[in-house]
């Protein structure tokens, strides 16, 4: 149903939104993604970020389906495909990471994200406590989604028109 409903959504985000936000303005170290398919886009927000001067980083599929960040400069030539998924090229990142944005289908009002059902998210944000925002289409926002306890909690949703703390 969700999945649907956002083929027919073409939302435009407010990423001041997120730029304007403390945990922006104090990170050095942002993850984020190459959108695909039917998700909010990213391009205008990952290059937002890169010309804040702040070190971008990407995922990078693994073996057993865990991710891992690399650098990514903004060059295209500098990514490659993996399936419908656009990775860096490059050393993996095993720094501090400031704030992540990531994919979601789904966010619930506690937090909870639904992703696509691989889990990556999950695992690797397990391993590390940082500040994640998930991006949304207002409808996205819901009163629960389905949860396990291994599942990690966002700290904020990005809608097209509002940041939600959790």
């Amino acid at each position: 149903m969700i999945r649907q409903q956002r083929g027919q959504s073409k939302s435009h985000f407010d990423f001041n939104l997120i730029t304007k936000s403390p945990e922006f303005i104090g990170a050095k170290v942002i993850g984020s993604y190459r959108s695909f398919g039917n998700e909010p886009a990213t391009e205008i927000l990952n290059k937002l970020i890169l010309d804040s001067g702040k070190q971008l980083l990407l995922p990078r599929l693994q073996d057993g389906f865990g991710i891992e960040f690399c650098n990514w400069d903004g060059e295209l030539m500098n990514l490659r495909a993996n399936g419908k998924i656009e990775e860096p090229i490059g050393a993996t990142f095993h720094g501090k990471i400031d704030l992540i944005i990531l994919p979601a289908l789904a966010v619930d009002t506690f937090g909870n994200r639904l992703g696509q059902g691989g889990g990556s998210y999950d695992r690797a944000l397990g391993r590390v406590d940082v500040f994640t925002i998930a991006l949304i289409n207002e409808n996205e926002l819901v009163e629960l989604v389905p949860s396990e306890p291994h599942d990690q909690k966002v700290r904020a949703a990005l809608t097209p028109t509002r940041l939600i703390r959790f």
